[in-house]
């Protein structure tokens, strides 16, 4: 990374427990977000994302982790991924998610967030911890105006667990509701928007 110029800061706004299992749930507006937490997250976790990203030449190393890749086309394959996700939490592996379900096309606005994580974290009363990536969309846009790639800091905000083993089946669009409104205020704070 640095080579190319990017710059990652891992900022924390408490310290976590490595001993822990979490749901962590980024923002997602680019392709370097994938990038982002495989280089700065300490943690062990296994990733969910869509299985093309696995053909991409210039991510297949950071593909590694996907122990469930999601055939977004597929009910089965959507299916197969949840029962894998349940397995690894059900292991004590954490597991992250972007909850956007991809990279919409109102970079910087995030999209409306998918309830599976979250339904995940309360079935295992495992804590969400809200990731903000405040600068992946300005290093690789996805369109728009920018220019395509370029050098810069690449900043990770990850926000204090939310604990969920007093939540019930039902409060899922709540706590999504909860996180999107902390990543997007996070966002906005650090781009000064």
């Amino acid at each position: 990374m640095a080579i190319t110029g990017l710059y990652g800061k891992a900022i924390y706004e408490v310290p976590l427990d490595p001993k822990k299992t979490y749901v962590f749930t980024p923002n997602h507006f680019s392709y370097f977000d994938i990038v982002s937490v495989n280089t700065q997250m300490p943690f062990f976790f296994s990733f969910m994302a869509k299985k093309e990203l696995a053909n991409i030449p210039l991510f297949r190393i950071f593909f590694k982790t996907i122990d469930m890749p999601v055939d977004r086309n597929s009910m089965e394959g959507a299916k197969k991924a949840y029962y894998l996700a349940n397995k690894k939490l059900k292991e004590g592996i954490s597991l992250l998610n972007f909850p956007e379900g991809g990279i919409g096309a109102q970079v910087p606005k995030m999209r409306k967030f998918k309830l599976g994580p979250f339904k995940m974290a309360i079935e295992y009363g495992i804590e969400i911890v809200p990731i903000t990536l405040p600068d992946n969309w300005k290093r690789l846009p996805s369109g728009g105006s920018l220019p395509p790639g370029t050098p810069g800091k690449m900043r990770m905000y990850v926000h204090r667990p939310i604990p969920t083993e007093n939540l019930k089946s039902g409060d899922e669009v709540a706590l999504a509701e909860q996180v999107y409104r902390i990543i997007e205020e996070k966002f906005k704070e650090m781009n000064g928007l």
